[in-house]
């Protein structure tokens, strides 16, 4: 698996990526369109994801609609639009 560059915090609520550099090389090109960490960051930021800046979840990221097992939710999550742009 690659636990040991992003996975689950224990109550499944939340994800962490542990390693950026081999984030981005090994897990990246297979399942997002982008080539940066910060693209990924900001699109994750464009889908509501939040990330946590205090507690045992900091620089984890949270969304109420992307929990572990639980799967179905994730079909209320949706791109926030930017105003101004036409996206």
């Amino acid at each position: 698996g690659f636990d040991d560059i992003i996975s689950w915090q224990p109550h499944g609520r939340c994800f962490l990526v542990h390693d950026h550099e081999k984030f981005v090389d090994t897990i990246m090109p297979s399942y997002f369109n982008q080539t940066r960490y910060t693209s990924f960051q900001r699109q994750l930021n464009l889908y509501g994801f939040r990330r946590l800046t205090a507690g045992r979840d900091r620089n984890a990221y949270y969304h109420e609609y992307f929990l572990k097992h639980k799967l179905f939710l994730c079909e209320n999550i949706v791109r926030v639009s930017i105003k101004g742009n036409g996206v």
